[in-house]
């Protein structure tokens, strides 16, 4: 009874300190915040409750651009992640504050040595040199949730990762403060009448945005997810000779430590170095397209972050996985669709794709057809256009929030991070091909898969999509 009322004793004062250190984060980030908002209310009425809006110029939007990037950067994690998950919806912004959220980087400082060896000694209950035959005191790679470090156990070359102590609370605070923001913004907007007005839209839009990187955050930090997801992809895909995943040491393992054998590669991103090694860099990207339509469309299961640093090339030329903090599953319904609309397209045949989206209920069943027809032809064509990738995302973005007022779309919430790792494996073949494109640059990798596909999928018989397209074909001709 002693020790619980000494607990008891112990925490009490900690609780107006979590207070206290929650008000302070709000107040910063509300001062750091007021002036933006403002900015932005004001273009929409200039005296923020009456007047007409204001023009504002190029030049202003992309100083306030390069303002608010500033701003975020010192806010730290929470915020980093949620501009950079902003800086990939063309149907948000406009172009300047795209690309100055687009530079943002976590530019994180390293835990000191110090701090690394009391985390994991009180972990393993063990000095450090017993756990492992060497350690390097200086990380391979810092990130905003931890850090990695290179290591020995038992003669064998490991990694080691490692949750920075205390991110899990300051995240947590960020982001109760920026939902509470949002939200006031929210109820204050509908309270002075500007319900569904252009800011209000983006307030909407960006709760749904926090919501999402902060529950991708959350997963993250758990290394015993993570660490069952390396294992299912690794045993997924070590029939395919173009692929490396490396293997976890589960005995090792922690909630806030990951440890995997260490498998080095050259950054997919690293043109010259690929190529000094005799490697294509496009043919490269054309074989990461290829092993993620396995991974989504034959083993639902998929890897969905696939950011440069988190791709490599061995010196066998096999790419290497890192990183899988972030999977994403798909059902067999949704992956026989993504499918079937795979072959419509690579055939060209927009009717068979607005079928397919019908199907799933992507599209509502009210939805005028010809309209449809017409919205993905016109989505075809700016997406087969000769433009810089970038470009081509921010204008299928607009395109796609002005479509939406025509032929309303329900997109399934397991579909979203497939179309987030398109646009991802898209800026990768920019790196080595202005305006690179999935269908068009990378069409034999897709045609490849889909053959393969057509093999293992259940309810998509290749016999009857071959004799489709054949009776199209001879309908060509004969009408020619």
């Amino acid at each position: 009874m002693s020790a619980v009322v000494s607990n008891t004793l112990k925490l009490e004062p900690r609780v107006p300190m979590r207070r206290y250190h929650v008000a302070r984060r709000a107040a910063q980030v509300v001062t750091t915040a007021a002036p933006v908002v403002l900015d932005f209310w004001r273009d929409e009425q200039r005296f923020l409750i009456f007047g007409g809006g204001r023009d504002v110029s190029e030049a202003i939007h992309r100083r306030r651009a390069k303002r608010i990037r500033d701003k975020i950067e010192r806010l730290g994690v929470g915020f980093i992640k949620v501009g950079q998950v902003v800086s990939t919806r063309g149907d948000l912004l406009p172009a300047p504050y795209l690309e100055a959220l687009r530079t943002l980087q976590d530019d994180i400082t390293p835990m000191p040595f110090e701090m690394v060896r009391e985390t994991l000694e009180t972990l393993y209950g063990e000095t450090l040199e017993t756990v492992f035959e060497h350690f390097d005191e200086k990380p391979i790679a810092t990130a905003s949730i931890g850090q990695v470090h290179r290591a020995v156990h038992h003669g064998r070359e490991v990694v080691v990762k490692l949750v920075r102590p205390g991110i899990e609370h300051q995240i947590a605070t960020d982001f109760r403060v920026a939902t509470s923001i949002l939200h006031f913004l929210d109820t204050q907007l509908v309270r002075f009448r500007q319900e569904n007005s252009d800011f209000h839209v983006l307030t909407r839009l960006f709760s749904q945005i926090v919501a999402e990187v902060n529950g991708g955050l959350r997963e993250e930090m758990d290394f015993s997810r993570e660490r069952e997801n390396a294992e299912r992809i690794a045993d997924l895909l070590q029939e395919n000779p173009d692929v490396v995943v490396p293997r976890t040491l589960p005995d090792l393992c922690r909630p806030t430590v990951l440890v995997m054998e260490y498998v080095p590669g050259i950054k997919v991103s690293d043109g010259d170095a690929l190529k000094a090694r005799g490697i294509d860099p496009l043919a490269m990207v054309g074989k990461l397209v290829e092993i993620y339509m396995e991974m989504v469309l034959v083993h639902g299961v998929y890897h969905a972050d696939p950011h440069p640093g988190n791709v490599a090339v061995d010196d066998r030329g096999r790419v290497v996985l890192y990183d899988f903090g972030i999977v994403r599953t798909l059902s067999r319904e949704i992956r026989d669709g993504l499918l079937r609309m795979t072959l419509e397209g690579v055939a060209g045949n927009i009717n068979g794709v607005i079928d397919e989206l019908y199907r799933m209920d992507i599209i509502d069943p009210k939805a005028d057809r010809a309209i449809a027809f017409r919205v993905g032809e016109k989505f075809r064509d700016i997406h087969m256009r000769d433009m810089p990738t970038a470009e081509r995302i921010e204008t299928l973005g607009r395109f796609m929030r002005d479509a939406f007022g025509y032929v309303p779309l329900r997109m399934p919430k397991e579909m979203v991070y497939v179309f987030r790792v398109v646009s991802m494996l898209e800026g990768l073949g920019t790196c080595f091909k202005p305006g690179w494109n999935i269908m068009a640059d990378a069409a034999p990798a897709v045609q490849r898969s889909v053959r393969r596909m057509m093999m293992t999928s259940e309810t998509v018989k290749w016999h009857e999509v071959a004799a489709k397209w054949l009776s199209r074909w001879i309908r060509s001709l004969f009408s020619k």
